[in-house]
Formats: structure tokens, sequence, C-alpha cells
């Protein structure tokens, strides 16, 4: 069995979720790598280490603008830590990834003009690929969402589990399509929220969904385009290449 930490960001075009999918036999061992590498945090830059800070807004924060200004002409920036921490949490997630194999990331990063509703479409994808590993591994998976209660999710993941049409492959050649109905039913327990300022497995899902953010929008950043756009670039083994056949860092982008 699988638990899936979930993470989602947007920029002006892209909308991207991030699952961190974690082998229950490798958790606590994953949880203390995060934990030490959040003591580490806090020696070098001052973060506490107690989980009651996001990560994730660090890395997005902003200077003090002029609160007379209302205007959204002020570039956004990354602290001067952040580049460093971004590498250093995703460092981790692969490290763990190649000693153990016990950690496996899935991405949807959708064009959200070319996909009117793109969320909904997100978080279908993200639905039925965490079951079609869950199925592939022969195990169950539950999914633990980093934001308040939404019925969004509830509602997608509770069609999902009645109707689910999936097109399929048929003829000799499997140059025709057929609609199977594949209900999701290797995700149990129904999606889970929590706040990921209590939750640093979340944090870390937070990190590789605004690393891949960055690296389809470097402008999002808001720093140089080589100062974090390459990030992304140090999961390898981490990542679920069989989410997606037409990606090669296995990103669903349909």
């Amino acid at each position: 069995m699988r638990i899936y930490y979930v993470m989602e960001t947007r920029g002006r075009r892209c909308h991207v979720l991030s699952a961190l999918g974690v082998d229950v036999r490798a958790w606590n061992r994953l949880h203390r790598r995060v934990r030490e590498w959040h003591r580490r945090l806090k020696q070098r830059h001052g973060i506490p280490a107690n989980e009651e800070r996001r990560l994730s807004d660090l890395l997005t924060a902003t200077s003090p603008a002029d609160p007379s200004c209302g205007c959204d002409c002020h570039t956004q920036s990354v602290p001067p830590h952040g580049t460093e921490m971004v590498a250093q949490g995703l460092r981790v997630v692969e490290d763990f990834a190649v000693e153990t194999g016990g950690v496996g990331i899935i991405n949807v990063c959708l064009d959200m003009d070319k996909t009117p509703a793109h969320r909904r479409v997100a978080l279908d994808r993200l639905f039925n690929r965490v079951n079609a590993t869950a199925d592939r591994e022969g195990g169950y998976a539950l999914l633990i969402f980093g934001q308040e209660p939404d019925d969004i999710v509830v509602r997608t993941y509770e069609r999902l589990r009645s109707h689910n049409p999936v097109p399929v492959r048929v003829g000799a050649c499997g140059d025709g399509w057929h609609t199977r109905n594949l209900p999701i039913d290797r995700i149990i327990g129904g999606p889970v929220f929590r706040d990921p300022g209590a939750d640093c497995l979340l944090q870390v899902a937070g990190i590789v969904a605004h690393a891949l953010l960055w690296r389809e929008e470097p402008s999002a950043s808001g720093m140089d385009a080589g100062e974090n756009v390459g990030a992304f670039t140090v999961l390898d083994h981490a990542l679920n290449l069989r989410a997606s056949r037409h990606d090669s860092r296995g990103i669903v982008r349909r």
C-alpha cells in the first residue's frame, strides 16, 4: 500500500498536481529523513523544524510592497535560500528512491487555456494514475490532500468509484478504441484533507509541485531563468515514469 501526499499549485498558464507516493513499509524511514532535513534548515536558515510553517509558502514569499500600490507589477521572488531549499528537499526524495525504491511521484500538469475544466480534469487524471499504479503493484492507495476539505475533490473521487469510462485499444492491430468502465477501486478510504503546515511530507510534495511549475513557467519563480527551472531535474528514480508514456518524465499533460 502507498500513501500519496497531494499538493497543487498554478501559474499563469499551468495547473500542477503533484502526488508523493510513499510505500507504507518505507514511511518511517522517509519521515525520519525529512525531519532531519528540517533540522538542517533550522540550523542554516532559522526555519522552524516543527512543521508549523509551510515550506512552500517560504518558497514563494514576497518582499514587502508599498501598501498604497494595488497593482500586480511587483515581481514575486524566492528568498535567497529558496533555491538551496528546493534542491535539498528534492535530493532527499531522490536519494531515498535510489536506496529503497519506496517512493513514486505522479505529476499532472495541464495547460489551463487548453483545458477549460482543468482542475476537475487534473483530479480525474491523478486518481486514475494512482489507481492504475496500485493495480499494477497489486496493492492499494490512500490520498492525503494538503488543503481544506473540498467538494470537487470528494465528488470526483465518488464519481470515479462508480463510473469511470476509460478508452481501451481494441482490434488485431490495436487501431480501434472501446470504452470500458474501470472504477478506481484501488483507492480506499476516500480523500483525506490535512493542513500542510502540520505535515512534513505534504510540504515535500508542495516543493515538487513548485519545482515542476518553475520548470514549465520560469517566470513563476520570480528569479532568473537559470535559478530554479533546473531544480525539477534532480528527480529521476523518484518519478513514476509509467504515469504517462507521452512524456519522458512521466508528466501527465492531457
